[in-house]
């Protein structure tokens, strides 16, 4: 059975923080699913627009071994997301390769797949302090940090983000192609 890579769209998320990653998917050969938290279509936080293959609700999580979640400008909407937060839960079987960006970093934390697990996020102290849902132990101030499963990065690392999740994935692409 050929496996996926599940690219998380919704409102406001963050188009060039995927940019390298989809183009390093694509040069290695992986499959990608666009899924959303429901059927409805999103706008990126520069205004594109896209329409999610599947929802969170009905993928059936055997057909993915890895998942993305980009970051979000504004990221309201999706504090305390029930639903994303048990799916995110459900996907968390230390065998998927699980990597956020920028703020996506608070959906892993707020869905406890941070415990325990050394992490970087674009979020201030000041921002992982009233969220509430990090432990400040287990933050690295550095561009991308891989624990085991879980891939975390600042967003202005977008490329090492990519270079990160290809590399964790065993994917054959050139890296010297983004220099």
């Amino acid at each position: 059975m050929e496996l996926f890579t599940g690219i998380m769209l919704y409102q406001r998320f963050s188009e060039y923080e995927l940019s390298v990653l989809l183009s390093v998917l694509r040069q290695g050969g992986k499959k990608v699913l666009f899924i959303g938290l429901d059927d409805q279509f999103v706008k990126g936080e520069a205004g594109l627009p896209c329409i999610p293959e599947m929802t969170i609700q009905d993928v059936d999580l055997e057909i993915l071994d890895s998942i993305v979640l980009p970051g979000v400008d504004d990221f309201e909407h999706l504090v305390g997301h029930q639903e994303l937060s048990a799916f995110l839960a459900r996907a968390n079987d230390n065998k998927r390769v699980i990597a956020a960006i920028s703020s996506a970093p608070y959906l892993l934390s707020m869905s406890g797949l941070l415990a325990e697990k050394k992490y970087t996020t674009g979020l201030t102290k000041e921002q992982r302090d009233f969220l509430g849902t990090f432990n400040e132990g287990d933050y690295t101030d550095l561009p991308v940090v891989v624990d085991d499963t879980i891939i975390t990065a600042k967003g202005s690392a977008f490329i090492e983000f990519a270079f990160a999740f290809g590399d964790r994935l065993q994917l054959n692409y050139q890296k010297e192609w983004y220099g």
